[in-house]
């Protein structure tokens, strides 16, 4: 990091200050190869100071910043160049600039030079990179998680993530003819998960099957049943593939490529996730009552105990942010508030169910560890044909693709949450990644990567906010520890063996509220959401005061991105439940080329994508140095 300090500089003095410092320089204490030279001329014998500093630097500065939090600083450093001019009859000489190294301005202040980082690196660079980051943090992992917070996280995102599981086990049961169901999706999500939070670089990205992978595996099934092939050695094979695959992306550090995405991604894909929790939980809630075999008190009575625990739930979190009351108290029942809210539907379904009569659906646990079939665990991988072995390359890549996009653009996420200050690991997150899916595949168990609303909804039960004084939530700080997902997953494998009577106790109804709660929570802070609400604005005076884009671009400018943003959201649903679905990861992957083209088709111009996107774009995403003059 290089630092002007204009503190230095005095008022009275012309001069060009804004360098490209120092060519090829390695900066000590990081060893990052920094390209620049340096244009600074005083016309006196004070000269601008330059400082450069090796401290190794945590969090927002090793991932870039925002330039509409910098632009300020960029405006005011103009400003002050502008003064020194008009007092000097002298004339400065234009300051010029390369595009190799990103500009920003950190809140501290100084001119931070961002590497550019390459989409493909050498054998094992990006891992070696991560432990060299991650490593000396490691211990700290532990010792920042011994808190209320934590625990309450625990235990709000064992039911959010238990039930799911088992619901995802009950689709592939019935997708794959008894193949598969929630003893292999449970076994995979707490075997998988525990290595994951031991061994990865970003901890609080939870892993979990997904929608995308049970679509897959439906549509693999039918593949094997309509040719006559072996299921499980075909799904074994393909998952080898897939893990080499993968394990080459972390190898050669190909998850470089994530870095060059920008808001317009992360917030399209986390909205699309969050609403379909929102859909599918309303779903459920609503189903009930056009099912002629479910009595109509027990359809509304299923209704109100969801809303009950739906509104508790939110009514809990939102004390943290109210004035009444001691502030710890306040805090601690926020940050139970999910956990609460289950109680609270649990006791009501009881009282309902005493009193009326009613029969409630439960949580229903597999029996036993035992595979769904009968079979062995391990699936004999050398029993099928060998020209199956080679045939299962050709669908690996689109699998790869999915866990690729999936993976990475949920950690990107985290990672980028506000609050996070630890390093991110892209490359060894996805090398232990490859390793479980390869693990997964020979168990013939599902495929498991990040989960996006489950790794969000982490990170907020693990922050600590406040509020600005326009009444925004403001982040502090993230509790970044690996107890949370390692006790989670452990619990989850716990809740077959010795777990079952309690949990057994849990109407469904319960955890369909739960849900929808999690879907909810996951939108808060998605910019994409809140920009959606000012589509319909048509006054720009009645434009909401307190969000920092009603001053940053036009009316007109944000319902154009908003609406660009819609239309990618409503495409990707539309695949999602089409017989396309298989190209649902190639449209993740599309989000990114179609934010670029937007900025070159000239739809907006720079300083707008950037004020919208938080970004600075180039080729092939980013613009290297920003001109003051």
């Amino acid at each position: 990091r290089v630092f002007l300090r204009r503190d230095s500089i005095p008022a009275h003095l012309t001069t060009t200050f804004i360098m490209q410092a120092m060519t090829t320089m390695n900066v000590a204490g990081l060893g990052l190869g920094v390209r620049a030279r340096t244009s600074t001329r005083v016309r006196s014998s004070i000269s601008a100071k330059v400082v450069l500093s090796g401290t190794p630097v945590v969090g927002k500065s090793a991932k870039g910043f925002a330039p509409r939090r910098s632009a300020g600083l960029f405006v005011e450093a103009r400003n002050i160049r502008r003064q020194m001019m008009s007092n000097d009859n002298e004339s400065p000489a234009p300051a010029v600039y390369e595009p190799t190294p990103i500009v920003s301005i950190p809140a501290g202040g100084g001119i931070a030079l961002k590497e550019i980082i390459p989409i493909a690196e050498g054998p094992f660079v990006g891992i070696m990179k991560d432990i060299k980051a991650r490593g000396p943090l490691y211990i700290n992992d532990y010792m920042q998680g011994v808190s209320f917070k934590s625990v309450a996280s625990i235990f709000f995102l064992f039911f959010a993530a238990l039930a799911p599981a088992i619901a995802f086990g009950a689709v592939l049961t019935s997708a794959t003819n008894g193949m598969m169901g929630a003893t292999e999706v449970i076994i995979s999500t707490a075997i998988g998960g525990v290595i994951y939070a031991v061994a990865c670089g970003q901890p609080l990205s939870i892993l979990a099957s997904t929608g995308s992978v049970v679509t897959y595996t439906a549509i693999l099934y039918g593949t094997c049943a309509t040719y006559g092939l072996p299921f499980f050695g075909t799904y074994a094979w393909i998952g080898i593939w897939t893990s080499i695959i993968l394990m080459l992306v972390a190898v050669t550090s190909t998850s470089n490529l994530v870095k060059y995405f920008t808001k317009f991604t992360d917030e399209t894909f986390a909205a699309l996730v969050a609403v379909i929790f929102c859909v599918e939980s309303a779903k459920k809630i609503i189903l009930p009552y056009f099912n002629a075999n479910v009595p109509a008190n027990l359809a509304l009575a299923s209704t109100v105990i969801a809303l009950v625990t739906l509104g508790s739930g939110i009514m809990l979190s939102n004390l943290k942010r109210s004035p009444y009351g001691p502030a710890p108290i306040r805090n601690i029942i926020g940050d139970f508030a999910p956990t609460i809210a289950v109680g609270i539907g649990c006791v009501f379904a009881a009282w309902l169910a005493g009193n009326y009569g009613i029969t409630l659906d439960a949580l229903t646990l597999p029996a036993s560890l035992s595979p769904t079939a009968a079979r062995p665990w391990l699936i004999d991988i050398w029993a099928v044909p060998n020209w199956v072995k080679l045939a299962a390359l050709a669908p690996a890549p689109a699998c790869a693709i999915l866990l690729y996009m999936d993976q990475n653009i949920t950690t990107r996420l985290v990672n980028n949450a506000e609050g996070m200050k630890k390093p991110a690991a892209y490359h060894i997150d996805m090398f232990w990644l490859a390793l479980i899916t390869a693990a997964t595949s020979v168990c013939g168990c599902p495929w498991i990567c990040a989960s996006t609303v489950h790794s969000l909804t982490h990170v907020k039960s693990l922050s600590d906010t406040t509020q600005d004084a326009n009444g925004r939530e403001v982040v502090s700080n993230v509790t970044e520890t690996r107890w949370t997902p390692l006790i989670l997953n452990g619990l989850i494998g716990l809740s077959i063996i010795s777990l079952k009577p309690m949990l057994a106790q849990i109407p469904m109804c319960v955890l369909n509220g739960l849900f929808f709660y999690l879907g909810l929570s996951a939108m808060r802070g998605n910019e994409f959401i809140e920009r959606v609400s000012m589509v319909m604005i048509t006054d720009a005076s009645k434009m909401p005061k307190n969000s920092p884009l009603t001053t940053s671009v036009s009316l007109p400018v944000l319902k154009k991105f908003t609406l660009m943003q819609m239309a990618c959201l409503a495409v990707m649903w539309w695949v999602k439940g089409s017989p396309a679905a298989m190209l649902f990861p190639i449209l993740i992957a599309a989000l990114g080329p179609v934010r670029i083209l937007a900025g070159k088709a000239g739809w907006f111009t720079q300083a707008e994508l950037n004020a919208l996107d938080e970004e600075v774009e180039t080729d092939p995403g980013y613009v290297g140095a920003l001109e003051l003059a």
